[in-house]
């Protein structure tokens, strides 16, 4: 993502069903930490690559499960607004305290290091998400307050449905 080396033509993409299938994708390990994955999507569509999307959107929706708490929700946002197209990822779960906000996107960086070993990953999921925007020339804004939950907002520029 960060070489920008020679990346396949960009496709129409429906957020709404690539949204649909990372959801159930995750439904299984949602399902047994009791945290509801709830998908409001209309049908919105972008010119990107599947495979960033779908990334992108799973990096989010695993994130949002695993620092969730338990009987906790996740909410997943698709809708097409004047000439973006919206996505928000959004959770009850434990928060990012303030002073961690501007370093999450960083590679590698964790907020609660023991936490996160415990939980498992790598570190790289919000890096590739920050990365998978700039590629497509998006927007991406975060809002968290502890014990309250997260929430990501992604723009893109819509592209117009299909015929």
């Amino acid at each position: 993502l960060e070489e920008k080396r020679d990346a396949p033509a960009p496709v129409l993409l429906n957020l709404q069903q690539v949204s649909v299938e990372a959801a159930a994708v995750l439904a299984t390990e949602a399902e047994k930490k009791n945290v509801t994955i709830h998908v409001d999507a209309k049908d919105t569509y972008i010119d990107a690559q599947r495979d960033d999307i779908w990334q992108l959107i799973l990096n989010l929706l695993d994130n949002a499960v695993k620092y969730n708490i338990e009987g906790g929700r996740v909410d997943l946002i698709v809708y097409p607004e004047n000439d973006d197209a919206v996505l928000i990822v959004k959770d009850t779960g434990i928060g990012i305290p303030a002073q961690d906000l501007p370093r999450v996107f960083e590679r590698f960086y964790r907020v609660n290091k023991g936490r996160s070993r415990s939980i498992g990953g790598t570190g790289l999921g919000l890096s590739i998400v920050k990365h998978i925007v700039a590629r497509y020339r998006g927007e991406l804004s975060l809002q968290s307050n502890l014990s309250v939950g997260t929430e990501f907002t992604i723009r893109f520029k819509r592209a117009a449905a299909p015929k």
